[in-house]
């Protein structure tokens, strides 16, 4: 067998690999995301406080119920005379205690989730996205797409708690606009890879030329959004909220004109 032969078989098997892999590592990474978000962290912490006050409160109403019975109801402790007149007490007592300690448990933990629900939620992180496969011109700025996505997920998160949520708001939803655009694109020039090895002879030269040209256009758009990304770490590190809101609200702006470009570029009404 020759090497070329074994280099062809070597890549075959890679792929396959990458196609087994794929669909589990992404499930992995998404689940591991789910439990690290903050957002996730505060809703169990509400189910927990939750759960807690529900407990609690039902303790408390057991224990009570059972020191009442045992209060009004004499005749369960004459069988023992004094010993069990003392019993009555005793039991009386715990319970009733045992009680009290239910109810402010419930008192306390109903508290701190009326305040924990009145508490906004933080927003979502992206969702982890599958990367085209390690062999496609697409793979590269695809995978900056999504280390930028995380990253201006954190600076919006630090903007919205320093009092620039609207702006935040704003430039979080023209990037999530401009990434779509983008992985359309990235869907086009893989379509069009996959399309090379089965053009004829004198077309592939073409092809090749509009995978580059994808590229290229790939790599400006995540420039752009990584502009956006600059300026909202700027922004952070801004002193006043006035200024962190401009400096956003200016990269949102020059963003949303490149996401237009982006559109036009990859949308479905274009034609070739």
């Amino acid at each position: 067998m020759g090497a070329s032969r074994k280099n062809e078989l070597a890549q075959l098997g890679e792929a396959a690999l990458e196609q087994l892999r794929g669909p589990v590592l992404s499930e992995v990474r998404r689940k591991i995301a789910r439990w690290r978000d903050p957002r996730a962290r505060a809703l169990r912490q509400r189910k927990r406080v939750k759960r807690t006050a529900t407990a609690s409160a039902a303790g408390a109403g057991v224990f009570g119920a059972g020191a009442v019975t045992s209060a009004s109801a004499p005749v369960l402790w004459e069988w023992g005379g004094s010993v069990g007149f003392f019993l009555q007490d005793v039991t009386t007592f715990g319970l009733g205690g045992l009680a009290v300690i239910g109810g402010a448990t419930a008192v306390g933990a109903g508290v701190k989730y009326r305040r924990l629900k009145r508490t906004p939620l933080p927003e979502a992180p992206p969702e982890p996205v599958a990367l085209p496969a390690s062999g496609s011109a697409a793979r590269a700025p695809m995978q900056r797409l999504r280390d930028a996505e995380q990253s201006l997920h954190g600076a919006l998160q630090q903007l919205t708690s320093a009092g620039a949520g609207s702006a935040a708001a704003d430039a979080r939803g023209t990037a999530d606009s401009a990434a779509a655009e983008l992985r359309r694109g990235a869907e086009r020039l893989v379509a069009v890879e996959a399309a090379i090895p089965h053009a004829p002879a004198g077309e592939r030269a073409a092809l090749r030329s509009d995978v580059e040209r994808l590229r290229q256009e790939l790599d400006e758009g995540v420039d752009g959004y990584g502009a956006l990304v600059a300026a909202a770490g700027r922004a952070v590190a801004a002193s006043g909220a006035s200024e962190q809101k401009h400096l956003l609200q200016d990269a949102t702006d020059r963003l949303a004109g490149l996401a237009d470009g982006l559109r036009e570029l990859f949308g479905p009404e274009r034609r070739e």
